[in-house]
């Protein structure tokens, strides 16, 4: 495991050192005036640089220019949207032929800033404009190259691979344990197994992204939608997991009930269906130049959290109903339902919460608060449910239960 671990840490800094910051480049012709935005960078508080390189096409007269706009310009986001040549905002530095065709220009920082990169031409004369732009942030080897509003989430995402590795290994060790042992039940963490691998899918999808953000690549934004389906995949396969265990799968041979599977079911289908469409259509209609939140901090999430909530109640009122089941012969099962209820509740509201506190930070903290939050939740509740479902001889959740659908089975036939 420790020679994996080193390996995966030399690949990725191995293939960060070769790049080094993020780049902007493409070509604009045009045979009049235009008004194009073609980027933006978060620096952080230590600042950083962006080296500009510029070449026109000399047989024309070229009167295109790179214009900067800081966030330190009042309402500048509203500002540089309906940038025009006739709605002109004074930027925070210019760009153009006659006064710098190759410069690197120092980003001082003061706090994380957004700088807004636009390209206009507002003469009347026909322009051919090659750039090339290298946003250097301030940062270690994987930070440099990320907007301040993306720092740090390529580390968790990393950390967390690895972390999730290690528990499937841990979780598999135990199935062993279970199959020895003929009296232990093992299906929760059979389960459990395969959202993690589900859930390290989607963060190896997330790391993926970053590498085509790195070099600028078409598909990172498609890569990255894909990404966020899986995990909406995983979060919910988990919700339904902590549903069926807590009606009774391992507290009561009295468990079925094809109507309750049945909403069970519809229920869970229904969230993943949501979560995948607001995904796409917060991905997909957001204007680049908007910055990236928690996507379900935005008006059509509200929904999913409507949803979330109703999903919260079920669990609570079935897990009820479980705990009524049960005789006053066994509270230690009846002990186990009313902590399971209590801890499992507040997890399956985390979305929820997640997005309250999002919707409270500033524009450059929202996406990698929420991410590393709902990262570090799964898996702490990951951990929570493998030590409910320990092999040990003395839990009751894995002895004694080895097949509740046989046992009610042959209690009808009898």
């Amino acid at each position: 495991m420790n020679h994996l671990k080193i390996f995966l840490l030399v690949c990725l800094t191995i293939l960060v050192s070769t790049v080094g910051s993020m780049r902007l480049s493409g070509e604009i012709s045009s045979k009049g005036t235009f008004t194009q935005y073609i980027g933006k960078f978060c620096y952080n508080d230590n600042g950083g640089n962006i080296i500009v390189d510029l070449n026109w096409d000399h047989y024309n007269i070229d009167t295109a220019k790179l214009l900067l706009f800081s966030d330190s310009i009042e309402n500048v986001l509203e500002k540089v949207e309906s940038l025009s040549c006739q709605n002109t905002v004074t930027p925070s530095y210019v760009f153009n032929k006659y006064s710098n065709l190759s410069k690197i220009y120092e980003v001082k920082g003061q706090r994380d800033r957004y700088w807004y990169l636009v390209i206009q031409n507002c003469e009347k004369f026909p322009s051919n404009l090659n750039y090339d732009i290298s946003l250097l942030n301030d940062g270690d080897s994987f930070d440099k190259f990320l907007s301040a509003d993306h720092q740090s989430v390529p580390q968790a995402h990393i950390f967390y691979f690895l972390f999730g590795m290690v528990l499937i290994m841990v979780s598999i060790v135990w199935i062993g344990q279970y199959f020895r042992r003929n009296k232990l039940n093992g299906w929760v963490i059979e389960c459990l197994i395969l959202i993690m691998i589900l859930s390290l899918m989607s963060i190896f999808l997330y790391t993926l992204n970053w590498i085509y953000i790195i070099y600028n690549l078409p598909l990172g934004k498609n890569i990255f939608e894909i990404a966020n389906w899986v995990y909406v995949l995983a979060k919910n396969l988990f919700f339904l997991l902590l549903i069926y265990a807590g009606q009774g799968w391992t507290t009561s041979i009295y468990s079925k009930s094809k109507l309750r599977n049945c909403i069970n079911i519809f229920l869970i289908v229904f969230n993943i269906s949501l979560g995948w469409s607001l995904s796409y259509i917060y991905d997909y209609s957001k204007p680049d130049i908007r910055p990236y939140n928690y996507y379900l901090d935005c008006l059509p999430g509200y929904f999913s959290y409507v949803a979330y909530g109703l999903l919260t109640v079920y669990f609570i009122y079935c897990n009820i109903i479980s705990y009524r089941s049960l005789n006053d012969a066994e509270p230690a099962r009846k002990t186990f339902l009313k902590i399971f209820t209590l801890v499992f509740s507040i997890y399956m509201l985390s979305p929820i919460l997640v997005g309250i506190i999002s919707h409270f930070l500033v524009d450059y903290m929202k996406f990698k608060v929420s991410t590393i939050m709902n990262h570090t939740l799964d898996f702490i509740f990951y951990i929570t449910l493998m030590v409910f479902y320990r092999p040990t001889a003395g839990n009751i959740l894995v002895t004694k239960l080895v097949n509740p659908y046989n046992i009610e089975l042959r209690e009808i036939k009898y």
